[in-house]
């Protein structure tokens, strides 16, 4: 199809550059060097002449010049903003400086010529870092006038004629610190002429279209680029394309009203959508919206064309419509001109990205990577006998009333939670029920579904009557998953209106099988008697608890179809819970739902209440809620101990030498510079890991999507995307963020060292997408990674099992065993967190995690041992951990296989401890098995042994407040059980020497020991 003229005079050329841009209108635009801590991004490059002597006034005076700066500005109040006058020939700062005029488009200043004729620089943005030094907040430094009077009022009055005026110097060059901070081409804004010549030459029309490279992603909202004014808008686009790659067309849309219903189709021989209207969303669901923008706003709508392979040589057509509802459409005709094979780039044509700044990564928001109902290691397909209504998982069954709530749960895992061979331990004294304030239900048969081997679900109606005229029904949805996860969705809908005094969930659980709890407001530990809980998601991160045991337990939360997941880790109060209508049941300021927990006799009585409320006719409510089954999966204390990690990118011999058999690879380090995108530099990381591999060790990266670094160039278009992506928020922090960024955002970590600024993402939408398709391409080939460190979670389970799922997968394909997927969390038990404690937090991540880093800000000295089995070790949901605050406590760490962070804990005595008495190989009896077969003859003195085929490892710990003298107590008959018919009663007990941990000791059979408080022995007891 024939197209007009391209939207810019130049001609099409091959990339990198596609079109051209003017960088600013009047001045040429360039990069410097200097100190943009002192004097700020931007700066301009003036010249003055030869100076003209007076006889009048000061000789300062006679060196007064004055120049205008087109410096186009989009802060909203320059003349409030300190100018920076410096000579380049002898750095000398001017201070004899008056701002004559400074508005948005222009700043008129005078200055004393220091140096006389030469180069003066102008920097018209300094700015200070204030705040935290990983959290700034940049703030521009307010104008202090710092001119002499004298020579104030001199240059400003009598020492020269107002006809003859001062001498101009020459604008020659704006100039930014870095690419990165210029503000050209897309920040420097159209005069209030060029607006007024730009509405009047288009009259009438609702919006305004403008192509713009997509090199130079749209930044302002608020203000209009000058180069979109001064050369108008376009309906065609034309630049050059790579054959294979998805082609990012921009159109920079200008509402001159407001716009409602906005879409935007796209004609083209091989597809293509708009990312900012039409794709996929997180779930794998086809996604659509139409847009709303306000008049004299800016928006970017982002465009992919895949361009086939074949078209290579060829022209690749496309017709973009952007519609509004009332509005005539706008047409953009795309023509791109497609390089021959002999000039493609090699790596895209075989299906790679290529260089990132050409943005076909965003066409990694439609990935439907791992979107499937397949198994994952180590879990077993769903099973169902429906003649029973009972479905089993590893080491769980859930057992259906004929309404589909559980009747019962049941767990095989063993007290050492090391086998699913155990006893079954049931949890449920009743079955769970939903009340209604007495009305009595009749139930649909139940109908089973099998979704895939990892996943069943079921339905059923009920139907009820409360006295003889009230009618009402409910619809449940249940699904379990193979990892243990049951989702329930119960939908209430009144057939007349009722006033009801409570909607309410009912669970009776055993006393004995729930000792400990977690949540709504309780740190994890020891089960409370009694508990009275309300909503307050203005404050607290609370919406669900966990009861259970070390081997049996569940965790239920409170949800509704509004659920969205909060943000966490510093940020909670930026995007906090969505309070569920249905459970919190607010009326005006006060909320009449909560939970309660009573214990009572054998039983504790858990009820999750809505209170009093009327039901109104026909006006359904979603009454739906979770339980997560525990343990997930057994854990393995010899795997465990055998990877020993480094939390540092050295040199790889270095770390082998040291011990470690495993390297965290953390951001801002030279293989991963930049925040979760350490594709940017993903030639130094595989370089790195595959220098891992060759000495034996895995290699992990840090990789979560908490937040997002600024050196991403997807960054600028996510931010177009209505907050989908990137939180809403207050914006300001680092500079960068405010002159580039604008507002609506919440600034996030600064790694000065790098200098990686970070936003804050929203946690659930498409960018779930992009982050799995990522690790695929990280983890792909012999030099992938073997797995990802998350410094806390942003996603949920669906994208937790994602993650898993392709990392195991392409573990699998190139024959190695993995990944190893790392949990770190700071403590978020704080007011800022919402008193949200971690373990409860993320458990629906936890059966695809393989080891916790709990965390800064924990207490590991002044905490109880069923804290620590609770909220810090794992066990209780089938995984172990580690240490980090303070490099932990040892002695105590070790009663639960856990150790500090190496290298800033010098693991190496205990790893050599572990390989001499082959730890690696051992079975696990902790504390709190019963059938642990030594304990000590004091309660607060904590004994777990390691059995081998040659003797055992005791680890001792002491919560006692002094030292105490404590003899070992031998339970025979598991030590047949578990060391080859081996007994230790009479052997002689050996502390070996260990480096920072204990000095060498030895014990006599029932000999007492002395432990400190806070402090243990690791023994060895041969047989």
């Amino acid at each position: 199809m024939p197209l007009p003229s391209p939207v810019s005079s130049a001609p099409a050329h091959p990339l990198p550059s596609t079109s051209s841009s003017p960088g600013h209108p009047e001045v040429e635009c360039g990069i410097g060097d200097w100190d943009k801590l002192l004097y700020g991004n931007h700066r301009f490059v003036i010249e003055v002449g030869t100076t003209h002597t007076h006889t009048e006034g000061a000789e300062a005076a006679g060196r007064a010049h004055r120049v205008v700066l087109p410096w186009r500005r989009q802060d909203p109040e320059p003349a409030t903003v300190e100018v920076i006058v410096v000579s380049a020939r002898s750095g000398g700062r001017v201070r004899n400086l008056t701002v004559e005029q400074a508005t948005r488009e222009s700043g008129t200043l005078v200055f004393e010529a220091i140096d006389g004729a030469g180069i003066y620089f102008v920097y018209y943005l300094p700015y200070a870092m204030l705040g935290k030094p990983h959290y700034p907040q940049a703030q521009y430094l307010p104008r202090r006038p710092a001119a002499d009077p004298a020579w104030a009022a001199a240059v400003g009055g009598s020492a020269w004629a107002p006809e003859r005026g001062l001498p101009r110097a020459e604008v020659l060059r704006y100039e930014a610190a870095s690419e990165r901070d210029s503000f050209a081409p897309m920040n420097f804004t159209a005069s209030a002429i060029e607006l007024e010549s730009l509405h009047a030459r288009h009259p009438g029309e609702a919006f305004l279209v403008f192509p713009e490279d997509r090199l130079n992603p749209v930044s302002m909202r608020a203000d209009l680029p000058a180069h979109w004014v001064i050369n108008g808008p376009s309906d065609t686009f034309r630049a050059a394309a790579e054959p294979g790659e998805d082609y990012v067309v921009q159109l920079g849309l200008y509402a001159q009203r407001d716009l409602a219903g906005l879409s935007v189709e796209v004609a083209s021989a091989s597809g293509g959508h708009c990312i900012n209207t039409d794709g996929v969303d997180r779930l794998g669901r086809p996604w659509h919206r139409t847009l709303d923008v306000p008049a004299g706003t800016v928006l970017a709508l982002f465009v992919i064309l895949p361009i086939p392979k074949h078209a290579a040589g060829t022209t690749h057509y496309a017709s973009i419509t952007v519609s509004a509802t009332g509005n005539p459409a706008r047409n953009v005709e795309v023509a791109l001109d497609v390089l021959p094979e002999e000039e493609a780039d090699p790596v895209v044509s075989a299906g790679g990205f290529g260089e990132p700044r050409y943005l076909r990564r965003l066409a990694w928001l439609d990935s439907a990577v791992a979107q499937d109902s397949e198994l994952v290691a180590p879990f077993t397909a769903v099973t169902l006998d429906e003649s029973a209504r009972t479905l089993g998982i590893l080491g769980r069954t859930l057992q259906l009333t004929e309404s589909g709530l559980p009747a019962q749960i049941t767990s095989t895992f063993t007290a050492a939670v090391t086998s699913t061979e155990g006893p079954a331990v049931e949890l449920l004294s009743a079955p769970i029920r939903l009340d209604v304030d007495g009305v009595k239900w009749t139930h649909s048969p139940l109908e089973f579904k099998r979704e895939g081997p990892a996943r069943i679900s079921w339905r059923s109606r009920w139907t009820g009557r409360a006295g003889q005229s009230t009618a009402m029904s409910l619809e449940l949805k249940g699904v379990l998953d193979a990892d243990g996860t049951v989702t329930y969705g119960l939908r209430l809908t009144p057939g007349s209106t009722f006033a009801a005094d409570d909607v309410g969930l009912q669970l009776a659980l055993h006393r004995a099988a729930v000792p400990f709890a977690m949540g709504l407001g309780v740190p994890g530990g020891r089960r409370p008697e009694t508990l009275n809980w309300t909503w307050d998601v203005a404050t607290r991160n609370q919406d669900s608890l966990w009861l259970g045991g070390v081997n049996a337990g569940l965790q239920l939360a409170l949800r509704d179809g509004s659920y969205e997941r909060p943000l966490n880790t510093n940020f909670y109060r930026e995007k906090p819970l969505v309070e569920p209508a249905s459970w919190a049941n607010r009326q005006g300021s006060t909320v009449g739902g909560g939970v309660t927990l009573r214990t009572v006799g054998d039983d504790v009585m858990v009820r999750a209440s809505s209170g009093a409320r009327t039901l109104e006719a026909g006006k359904p409510l979603d009454f739906d809620f979770r339980l997560l089954l525990t343990p997930f999966k057994p854990i393995q204390p010899g795997k465990h101990l055998g990877k020993r990690y480094f939390h540092e990118p050295a040199n790889p011999s270095e770390i082998k030498a040291a011990g470690a058999t495993v390297v965290n690879i953390h951001h801002a380090t030279a293989p991963a510079p930049y925040i979760n995108d350490p594709l940017l530099s993903a030639e130094r990381l595989r370089k790195y890991v595959a220098a891992c591999h060759q000495k034996g060790l895995k290699a992990k990266i840090y990789n979560t999507v908490r937040e997002l670094t600024f050196h991403s160039p997807e960054l600028l278009p996510l931010l177009q995307l209505d907050h989908e992506i990137f939180s809403d928020g207050p914006g300001a922090g680092h500079i960068w963020l405010q002159e580039h960024a604008g507002s609506g955002y919440v600034s996030a970590w600064f790694a000065p060292n790098v200098e990686d600024i970070a936003v804050v993402t929203t946690g659930e939408s498409r960018w779930e997408n992009f982050y799995v398709r990522s690790l695929q391409e990280l983890a792909m080939g012999d030099d992938g990674i073997d797995g990802i460190y998350l410094d806390d979670i942003a996603y949920d389970r669906h994208a937790m099992l994602r993650v898993r799922k392709v990392l195991e997968r392409a573990c699998a394909t190139r024959g190695v065993v993995g990944p190893e997927i790392d949990l770190h969390s700071a403590n978020q038990f704080t007011a800022h967190d919402g008193y949200a404690s971690s373990a409860n937090l993320y458990m629906e991540q936890l059966p695809y995690v393989d080891r916790l880093w709990l965390g800064e800000y924990f207490d590991y000295d002044n905490t109880d041992p069923d804290y620590w089995l609770v909220e810090l070790s794992g066990i209780p949901f089938g995984l172990m951990g580690e240490m980090l605050e303070g490099g932990g406590n040892p002695w105590r760490g070790m009663v639960f296989g856990m150790t500090g962070r190496a290298p800033a804990v010098d693991n190496r005595p205990l790893w050599e401890f572990w390989a001499a008495t082959g730890l690696e190989g051992a079975q696990m009896r902790g504390f709190w098995d019963p059938q642990s077969p030594v304990r000590t003859s004091h309660p607060d003195v904590l004994a777990t042994t390691w059995l081998t085929e040659r003797g055992m490892v005791v680890a001792l710990a002491s919560w006692a407040g002094q030292t105490e003298d404590v003899t070992l107590i031998f339970d025979d008959d598991a030590l047949t059980a578990g060391a080859s018919g081996a007994a230790a009663t009479g052997r002689h007990i050996e502390a070996p020497p260990i480096r920072g941990y204990q000095p060498a000791a030895e014990y006599a059979p029932g000999q007492s020991i002395a432990i400190e408080p806070q402090r243990g022995l690791l023994l060895w007891i041969g047989f």
